[in-house]
C-alpha cells in the first residue's frame, strides 16, 4: 500500500503511522488508502493520486462477483479525472467512496 513513498525507510520514517499500518484490518488499510486520494486530489499531486486509485483496484476481488467490476469502473473513470488534472470531481467521488466504506464497515 503506497510502499513507495509512505513506508520507504528513512530518518523521517513516523514509527506510529509504521505501527498504525501494520495493525490495521484489511478494511481499515482500504479507509486509509481512500484517505491518502482524497489528499492526494486535495493536493493535486498527480502521481499519488493515481497511486492510491491504483491501490483501491489492487484491493478488488474479482471472484466476489459484479461488484468488484462495478468498482473498478468507478476506479476507472476516477483515473481519468485525475489524468485530465480535474482533481475536484475526483476529490468529491472518492470522498463520498470513503463516507460509503467507512458507513458499511461500521455496519458489521
Amino acid at each position: 500500500m503506497l510502499a513507495n513513498h509512505s513506508m520507504t525507510p528513512n530518518a523521517q520514517t513516523n514509527p506510529y503511522l509504521v505501527q498504525k499500518i501494520m495493525t490495521a484490518s484489511p478494511e481499515e488499510l482500504v479507509s486509509y488508502i481512500y484517505e491518502a486520494a482524497v489528499r492526494a486530489c486535495a493536493q493535486e499531486d498527480h502521481c499519488r493520486a493515481l497511486e492510491a486509485v491504483q491501490e483501491l483496484i489492487n484491493s478488488l476481488n474479482f471472484e466476489a462477483g459484479d461488484i468488484s467490476s462495478t468498482f473498478y469502473r468507478v476506479y476507472s473513470e476516477i483515473m481519468d479525472h485525475i489524468h485530465r488534472r480535474d482533481f475536484d470531481t475526483a476529490r468529491v467521488h472518492l470522498m463520498d467512496l470513503r463516507k460509503t466504506w467507512t458507513q458499511a464497515m461500521s455496519i458489521r
